[in-house]
C-alpha cells in the first residue's frame, strides 16, 4: 500500500535515476506489493551498484535529501522534517549481487508507474542477508519471507517473475549463517543437501 507522497517521491526519483543511467531495482515492501503481497510502507528501498554510489549521493543531495546513515553497504536518506520521505539504497559489490540487480524485472504499476523489481529469489536472498546483519529486524524480515512463500505456494505471483529458487536461497542461508532461520521457514523443503 502506498501513499500519494510516496508516489510523488518515486516519480521524481525514477526520472533522475533514469536520466543518470543508474541501474536500480525495488526491494522491500514495494517489491512485495509487485509480488501481490500488500504491506504498508512509508519509504522506498532500492538496490543499486556500489560503483554508482557517488552519483547517487550527489543526486539525492540535489533532490533535497540528507543522508543520515552511510556505510559501504547502504545509505539512508530523508528530507528535512520528513517532507519528502525516506529513501534507502542497498549497494551490491559482488558479481552475485550484481546478478540480482541485472535480473530485475521492469513493470508498469497502475499507481507507481514504471519500476524495476528484483526477482523473488533475489528478494529472499537479500532478506536473509538482512537477518544476518540486523537481528533487530528479524521478525519483520521473517514475516516478509513467510508472505513471499505463501504467495509462491498459492501460485499468486505474476508470471513475469521467475519461480522462487529455494536451492539458491538455501545456499545463501548457509553462507550468511542463517540456515536455522531458513529451515524454520521452509522445514519441509530442507533436505540437508
Amino acid at each position: 500500500m502506498t501513499t500519494p507522497k510516496l508516489h510523488s517521491i518515486w516519480s521524481n526519483l525514477r526520472r533522475h535515476l533514469s536520466e543518470a543511467k543508474i541501474p536500480h531495482a525495488m526491494i522491500g515492501a514495494l517489491a512485495l506489493s509487485q509480488y501481490g503481497i500488500v504491506r504498508y510502507t512509508a519509504d522506498i528501498d532500492l538496490l543499486a551498484d556500489f560503483q554508482d554510489k557517488h552519483k547517487i549521493m550527489q543526486m539525492m543531495e540535489t533532490l533535497g535529501f540528507d543522508c543520515f546513515q552511510n556505510t559501504d553497504m547502504f545509505a539512508q536518506f530523508d528530507a528535512e522534517h520528513g517532507i519528502l520521505g525516506k529513501v534507502d539504497f542497498l549497494f551490491v559489490q559482488t558479481d552475485e549481487g550484481r546478478e540480482i540487480l541485472d535480473r530485475a524485472v521492469v513493470l508498469t504499476d497502475g499507481i507507481l508507474g514504471e519500476l524495476s523489481v528484483v526477482q523473488p529469489t533475489g528478494y529472499a536472498i537479500l532478506k536473509l542477508m538482512a537477518i544476518a546483519n540486523n537481528s533487530e529486524r528479524e521478525l519483520q524480515d521473517i514475516a516478509d519471507l513467510k508472505a513471499l512463500l505463501k504467495a509462491t505456494a498459492a501460485d499468486e505471483m505474476d508470471s513475469v517473475f521467475d519461480p522462487l529458487d529455494l536451492k539458491a536461497v538455501r545456499t545463501f542461508a548457509i553462507r550468511f549463517g542463517v540456515l536455522e532461520q531458513f529451515i524454520s521457514l521452509f522445514p519441509a523443503l530442507d533436505t540437508g543437501s
